[in-house]
């Protein structure tokens, strides 16, 4: 059993020393030999866990989307009201703070997705868990009248998901016409035009209510 929770441990910290690298080197800069500099061991040890650089990877894409998915659930969690859950994923959706490094390895991989079938349908399932979060939120607002929807859930779910993906690739790209605080205006802008509500972005981690959020026009 201890040598299942080291080999275990061993994977994880290979895992995490590969998130760092493809952040900071881009996919192209995964390397054995960059990983194992970024571990702290031999490449020959990398491959007595991952014989094969591609399955390190993968390990390593999907410790993201996992982590990048469960930190957002986390964030909605607990006693809230469908306009502070739906501030809260606003705010979680833009690369920032902790998740920054998740959402730089989650773009990297992303512009390598249509070459890959394995990163495509990794994305594919993260795109889909994400939408499935907004889309919950949404209906319960819906439900309790919070909440006017203009289209279906799902189909505006979609739509801000597709949002902060597209903020994200250009916050992370340093684009100068787009600042963290434009793309929350713009998220809010969305939001009110699609439910009849104004909703802003909420730091997951200030007291309940430290916003105003889903206050009615």
């Amino acid at each position: 059993m201890a040598r299942r929770k080291d080999q275990a441990a061993r994977r994880e910290h290979l895992t995490a020393a590969t998130l760092t690298v493809i952040a900071t080197h881009g996919l192209a800069g995964a390397t054995m030999k960059n990983i194992a500099a970024e571990a702290g061991i031999s490449p020959r040890l990398i491959a007595y866990y991952y014989p094969e650089l591609d399955g390190l990877i993968e390990a390593a894409h999907q410790a993201a989307t996992d982590r990048y998915y469960w930190s957002r659930q986390r964030a909605i969690e607990g006693d809230l009201s469908p306009a502070e859950k739906l501030g809260r994923l606003m705010y979680s959706g833009l690369p920032r703070g902790e998740d920054l490094l998740l959402s730089q390895v989650l773009d990297e991989i992303s512009v390598n997705a249509s070459r890959s079938p394995m990163h495509a349908t990794l994305m594919t399932l993260l795109f889909d868990r994400e939408v499935s979060l907004y889309t919950a939120v949404l209906e319960v607002g819906r439900a309790t009248d919070v909440f006017t929807l203009t289209d279906s859930a799902e189909a505006i779910a979609r739509n801000f998901v597709a949002l902060e993906d597209a903020f994200g690739l250009h916050l992370l790209a340093h684009n100068s016409s787009l600042t963290l605080e434009r793309a929350e205006q713009q998220l809010a802008s969305y939001a009110h035009a699609a439910l009849g509500v104004r909703v802003t972005p909420i730091d997951p981690e200030l007291p309940k209510n430290a916003k105003n959020s889903g206050a009615r026009p």
